[in-house]
């Protein structure tokens, strides 16, 4: 039988581990909430204790709460940023709404340390207590969207930093396969003559875009609404305290995050729509540029990729595209977590979205394995990505992907005339086509047409002379 202390709370005793941090509500909260092995990032548990650090600090300086009660607080949120109380910040993410459970077991666990720090005991709350103190001047309505907010602009960093790092992978691919000419397909149908470079340099500049997009979306992050407590009155608050908390968490976090309409900041979850909605299209880009990769790896024998674990557990030296495959895993889920976080942002009734720990799990979770498959798309794919010149030179001599440069001079139906016989015949475009106009195809020129490498003749002189 393990010992325990026993609390009272507004609902009754509750029987509390002797040694945790954690309580009366925390012990609640574990015994009603089992649902899945699921915890807490700890991006959200750092953002939670810096929210506690800041309030505790401002409420100080506003007069509200004595200097070495704040100074307490401060010292144990910072031990438990460092992991100390792991062990008692164990909640399941699948929770009572708006969070309330995090920011009380938070709460519970500072007040207890705090107080041992100024010789008091776990469980005695006094001379800090939870409520009155660690969570003076806020409510869990406010507390938990700020800390989704600072953690997810804390997780969003190595997203950029992985992005901008793929991006330039693939533009020094680009440069090194920027004389390689290939054909060009669209509905996986041979069209017109293409440089492997132009391809990777579309590659890069498609993920470009999608960064400038979640970039956009991430400055509403740093709106914050701490200070609306309840339903955005900003009740059981000093007039300067949101201003105040804003600067404190801008000078801690080195961010510039502003002050936003408390009443909206509650209910609407726009702000982390936006941001996971960028996500998705990121998502999308990645996963058809991974689907292009696999084909040009796989039946197009286009391009080499890196060797990373064998393919098969009963066929000898079969490799697969393994990373490629991963991160498409990767965007699948990030698809589904964004739904979820959509589903989520319509629930909020009037002045409470009460969906935040679902927002908080799969928003946070997105940025995680996007950055992380990022990266290792990058290291362990497209960096030792190699170009298989003579099989797309093949391709490219016996198709009839130059055909099209012909249209101007020949007409469109003449020439499809010549890429019938060519078919018919099973030889080479270029074999069907008269000696006076294969000028016309330099596949390497016709990769660059607004160069103007050439002059076509007037169509109406030359349309018919060419099919008896």
């Amino acid at each position: 039988m393990k010992k325990t202390r026993r609390e009272i709370d507004a609902l009754g005793p509750v029987e509390v581990p002797i040694d945790s941090y954690g309580g009366s509500f925390t012990a609640r909260a574990v015994a009603n909430f089992q649902i899945s092995s699921l915890r807490a990032p700890f991006s959200f548990k750092a953002g939670l204790a810096f929210v506690k650090m800041a309030a505790a600090e401002v409420n100080a300086d506003l007069g509200h709460l004595p200097k070495k009660h704040a100074k307490a607080i401060v010292q144990a949120a910072e031990e438990f940023i460092d992991g100390n109380f792991d062990a008692d910040f164990d909640l399941d993410v699948y929770q009572a709404g708006a969070g309330t459970p995090y920011n009380m077991n938070l709460n519970e666990i500072l007040a207890n340390r705090a107080n041992e720090i100024l010789g008091g005991k776990k469980g005695t709350y006094s001379p800090v207590h939870p409520n009155n103190h660690v969570n003076m001047a806020q409510s869990s309505n406010d507390v938990i969207p700020t800390a989704i907010r600072l953690a997810a602009l804390m997780d969003l960093a190595p997203v950029f930093q992985c992005g901008e790092d793929l991006v330039e992978s693939l533009e020094k691919k680009a440069v090194q396969f920027e004389e390689i000419v290939k054909v060009g397909r669209t509905h996986l149908q041979e069209a017109v003559p293409v440089t492997l470079g132009q391809e990777f340099q579309a590659y890069a500049d498609s993920l470009r875009r999608c960064l400038e997009r979640l970039g956009t979306a991430a400055m509403e992050l740093a709106d914050l609404g701490i200070g609306a407590t309840a339903v955005g009155t900003g009740i059981n608050t000093h007039p300067q305290f949101a201003k105040k908390m804003c600067e404190n968490l801008s000078k801690r976090l080195g961010l510039r995050l502003r002050r936003m309409n408390p009443f909206e900041s509650n209910h609407s979850m726009a702000s982390f729509l936006a941001v996971s909605a960028a996500l998705r299209g990121f998502s999308t880009e990645l996963l058809r540029i991974c689907n292009d990769l696999r084909l040009m790896a796989g039946p197009l024998q286009e391009i080499q990729l890196p060797e990373v674990e064998p393919g098969s557990s009963i066929m000898p030296g079969k490799l697969n595209p393994s990373v490629l495959e991963c991160m498409s895993m990767i965007c699948v889920q990030v698809f589904a977590m964004d739904h979820a976080v959509a589903v989520s942002a319509q629930q909020g009734q009037l002045e409470l979205n009460w969906y935040t720990p679902l927002i908080m799990l799969d928003l946070l979770h997105a940025q995680e394995i996007l950055g992380n498959g990022l990266y290792m798309l990058r290291t362990e794919c497209v960096d030792g990505i190699e170009a298989n010149r003579e099989q797309m030179q093949t391709v490219l001599e016996n198709s009839v992907a130059v055909a099209t440069a012909l249209a101007p001079v020949l007409g469109y139906h003449e020439v499809a005339e010549l890429v019938k016989e060519s078919k018919k015949k099973k030889v080479p475009f270029v074999s069907v086509v008269p000696a006076q106009y294969k000028k016309y195809l330099n596949a390497a020129q016709l990769t660059q047409p607004n160069r103007k490498v050439h002059l076509f003749p007037k169509f109406g002189d030359l349309k018919g002379k060419i099919l008896a």
